[in-house]
């Protein structure tokens, strides 16, 4: 028997068993149900559900996304911030709407099968933050403030019809996709309800009762588009002490217009609240009891590093779905602690988080 025979019939056999053990691999995997279709098991069938990666703009975590969870059966997909000025051009411009940089980020969720949802900035975080196109600051009075950079006077009517404009202009455009679970509208920081740079923007109004009526005239806006994708509201409570009252009340108005209520700190500091008789952050324990099963709900976790410890999910979120959520939007930092063999805390944690993201596609749906 010749060399070139024997080293063919090793090759063919290393091939053989290779293919073999990736086949009993996927034999193996967990079936999760698909993010992509209802289950009846939850507390609104018909509504998004899953575990999304969250892209926050410019994180250099990013990059990890494609290699360790795009082609991971229990994400869902990604959630992808969309900044309004990146998008409308104003209303004089031949299109007025450009979706090149969203498409862009949904294209590799997409090709590898998995949904998308949306997170829609009108104010970014940062001293030199400006998430507002510029035609609205030219008719709009603003103010400036380091946490949250150029923000407009956000109940000023010609801000009101101008984001509304392209509320509309978004839903239009995705209400067709099969790839979009949901849309979140930030109405005031980021993709929240916190009224950025409060303090600067008292000269021109601002109180409480002016900022609730405010977010109720949006959400009545929003529930009139019918949308066909879901709408969501992240709702921040704020204040010293923070008003717990005006955060359930904007969440009970969401809820009666049909909008998916939610909160941006998960952590496990709300379990131990929770069990100390104290309300989670923002109040989202009390809005999600007081209306499970009506409107999906929906939590992203706070920051990794909280107070300078890490912020653990594995009991976080069987806690949120034990009340009703049914969505999670999780940083990229609590991901790769669980697939990143690179990451730190890579080989003192990733066991027991991977096994609570297996735990939860069970029942919240992979993809």
């Amino acid at each position: 028997m010749t060399g070139k025979f024997i080293c063919l019939l090793l090759t063919i056999s290393f091939l053989t068993a290779a293919a073999f053990a990736q086949k009993k691999s996927q034999d193996s995997a967990p079936a999760y149900p698909k993010c992509s279709a209802p289950i009846s098991s939850l507390p609104v069938p018909n509504g998004p559900h899953g575990l999304f990666v969250l892209m926050f703009p410019g994180a250099p975590q990013n990059g990890k996304a494609e290699k360790y969870l795009m082609h991971n059966p229990v994400v869902c997909g990604g959630a992808i911030y969309v900044i309004w000025s990146k998008v409308d051009r104003g209303p004089g411009a031949n299109p007025r709407y450009d979706w090149s940089s969203v498409e862009d980020q949904m294209a590799p969720w997409v090709a590898a099968g998995k949904m998308v949802s949306f997170i829609v900035w009108a104010t970014g975080y940062g001293a030199n933050a400006e998430a507002t196109p510029q035609y609205v600051f030219d008719k709009v009075p603003s103010v400036t403030c380091p946490s949250f950079g150029h923000t407009p006077v956000f109940w000023n009517h010609d801000f009101m019809s101008s984001y509304q404009s392209f509320m509309a202009a978004m839903v239009d455009k995705f209400k067709n996709n099969a790839s979009v679970s949901y849309i979140r509208f930030g109405m005031g920081a980021g993709g929240e309800t916190f009224p950025a740079c409060m303090f600067a923007l008292k000269k021109y109004g601002f109180s409480e009762s002016t900022w609730q009526k405010y977010l109720y005239d949006m959400l009545d806006y929003e529930k009139s588009l019918n949308s066909p994708k879901q709408i969501g509201i992240g709702i921040s409570a704020f204040g010293n002490p923070p008003n717990l009252d005006n955060a359930a009340a904007t969440a009970d108005h969401a809820v009666k217009d049909g909008i998916a209520i939610g909160n941006q700190a998960l952590s496990g500091r709300d379990v131990q609240d929770y069990g100390d008789g104290r309300p989670c952050t923002g109040n989202w324990c009390r809005n999600f009891i007081e209306n499970k099963g009506k409107v999906p709900f929906v939590l992203q976790t706070a920051m990794y590093n909280w107070q300078g410890n890490r912020t653990s999910m594995v009991e976080a979120i069987p806690f949120a779905m034990g009340l009703g959520a049914q969505v999670f939007e999780l940083t990229m930092r609590h991901w790769i602690s669980a697939y990143d063999p690179s990451d730190p805390d890579y080989a003192a944690h990733h066991a027991e988080d991977q096994k609570m993201f297996e735990d939860a596609a069970k029942t919240l749906g992979g993809s």
